[in-house]
């Protein structure tokens, strides 16, 4: 896997659990939600719950290629 922000992403999101907005944005980039939807373009689906206030939390479903 080349090291593009899409490839990152998954590399963070592919453990299944919860990650915050807080640790995509220093994980991945502040642009994390850009990176998410090239992905779901890709056939990824994320899951976002919200945890208080305007935090949420986002994790990685599956893809419907079954990459994952």
């Amino acid at each position: 896997m080349t090291d593009n922000l899409p490839n990152q992403m998954l590399r963070l999101m592919s453990d299944g659990q919860w990650h915050s907005a807080h640790e995509l944005i220093e994980s991945v980039s502040h642009r994390f939600s850009a990176t998410m939807h090239i992905l779901r373009k890709q056939g990824y689906q994320f899951e976002k719950r919200r945890l208080s206030g305007q935090q949420h939390e986002y994790r990685l479903l599956l893809n419907v290629n079954n990459r994952m």
